[in-house]
């Protein structure tokens, strides 16, 4: 005869444990900050994890104490430096503004409790008429073939009544040296994800997927705002991960 019992358990609703994967933002000595699903938590962590800022990692939840049990293998750790804005207080560094077209203003909002990560994220905005911005990382070295997992929390921000038409774009980069910069790319640019109408918070947008690397060189990850003068487009923690 079966036992029934682990099953009924198991379907059982309640305040059971789950299980969530997150992104380490902070290491103390004695707890862990983990940016779950937009919401950065503080956990505790198994002895012997030694933890680095940008792991992949599974976390435990019972009740209201969440534990970090170690890092997922085979994810590598976030390439993106100062991928959420926090490095510097009074500007943005380790990423670089350009106009496509029109004139952007992107700029570093913060401090503030509402970021999805850390206290601080990035506003692209045009006082005029509609415009295209691109404010990319610095960059990752690449081999032809290397695969990356990347995604951005994205949301817009609008003038009262007005519609929601701000359009996003995750778009990775391609150069032949680390010094060039946009638009001296040696490879046709990658669209990685796209979101028209990216509403305003909450809830955070995800702008994620994947890409692999065409060329060897260089990627630099994209953050690209489409914006009008009653729409414009915030940012916070760009991550790209080899797989």
């Amino acid at each position: 005869m079966t036992n029934q019992t682990p099953m009924l358990v198991a379907a059982q609703n309640g305040p059971d444990a789950q299980v969530r994967t997150g992104s380490i933002t902070g290491v103390s000595d004695n707890t862990l900050r983990v940016n779950v699903g937009g919401t950065t938590i503080t956990a505790s962590y198994l002895i012997g994890y030694a933890a680095t800022e940008g792991d992949l990692v599974l976390l435990l939840r019972q009740d209201a104490s969440w534990c970090v049990l170690g890092a997922l293998a085979g994810v590598g750790s976030n390439e993106i430096l100062n991928a959420s804005f926090e490095d510097n207080p009074s500007e943005i560094i380790n990423w670089t503004a350009y106009d496509v077209s029109g004139t952007s203003s992107v700029t570093l909002v913060g401090p503030v409790d509402s970021a999805p990560d850390g206290a601080f994220y990035v506003n692209a905005a045009t006082d005029g008429a509609a415009a295209v911005a691109l404010l990319y990382s610095d960059p990752i070295p690449v081999t032809t073939g290397d695969a990356f997992a990347v995604s951005v929390y994205v949301w817009g921000s609008y003038v009262a009544d007005a519609p929601e038409t701000a359009d996003a774009d995750l778009v990775a980069l391609w150069f032949a040296t680390p010094t060039d910069l946009y638009p001296t790319t040696s490879s046709a640019d990658t669209v990685i994800a796209s979101q028209a109408d990216v509403p305003a918070a909450p809830p955070f947008s995800t702008l994620s997927g994947s890409v692999t690397a065409p060329v060897t060189g260089y990627m630099r990850i994209a953050l690209r705002s489409t914006t009008s003068a009653d729409a414009s487009l915030n940012w916070d923690l760009a991550v790209a991960r080899r797989t």
